[in-house]
């Protein structure tokens, strides 16, 4: 079955204002550990970045599978944004050379990536020091390479629910940080006559839920 594709969700699925994409790759012959170690590196660079910076990108999780003996590979992510900008803000904030790491470890990289890299302008083209002149730019001009391979490789996931589809990661972290500061003026002492306030009571009965 052939997926069309939408400006929300590329070749994914969306439920909400969530949309997702699993695309999947063969792992080259023995490389499945290093594979496995860029993996990670990935995702250790990933929990680094700042919070504002992910969220920028549209992120909700990724998460890569390795399977079927250690051949195959896949890169499965959900997302808040509109699937071109979100291909292309995750390539520049996390930075390609994280993709690099473990693409390479494909035959996808062979075949495809690699191709790709070389017609536009080679790896140091698209890694290295993001401050330079021309940079971001460039990546930009060269990222619907990129996205194509992606969706080469992709498929529409049969059935997708995401149980707080209809909250953003803005309005989660937001709720969350106001939940922190709600505790503290509860453990206030000084704050107990003002809370005993009529107009407070939906609040506190929040609290207490």
């Amino acid at each position: 079955m052939t997926s069309s594709i939408t400006k929300k969700a590329g070749k994914g699925n969306t439920d909400g204002v969530i949309s997702e994409m699993a695309t999947y790759f063969h792992i080259k012959p023995g490389h499945e550990q290093e594979c496995a170690a860029a993996c990670q590196r990935m995702v250790e660079a990933l929990k680094q970045a700042p919070m504002a910076a992910t969220i920028k990108t549209g992120l909700r999780d990724t998460r890569h599978v390795i399977f079927n003996n250690g051949t195959e590979l896949l890169w499965a992510t959900t997302f808040e944004t509109e699937w071109e900008p979100y291909i292309d803000d995750a390539f520049l904030t996390v930075g390609f050379e994280h993709f690099v790491d473990w693409m390479q470890h494909t035959e996808e990289w062979d075949t495809k990536i690699g191709p790709w890299i070389e017609r536009s302008g080679g790896l140091e083209s698209l890694t290295g020091d993001k401050t330079r002149e021309g940079f971001e730019e460039h990546i930009l001009a060269n990222m619907a390479g990129m996205r194509w391979i992606l969706q080469d490789g992709q498929q529409k996931a049969t059935a997708y629910w995401n149980p707080i589809s209809s909250l953003t990661m803005s309005q989660i972290t937001k709720a969350e940080r106001i939940n922190t500061a709600f505790q503290e003026v509860l453990d206030d002492p000084a704050a107990e006559e003002a809370l005993q306030h009529p107009a407070l009571q939906p609040l506190l009965a929040q609290a207490a839920s």
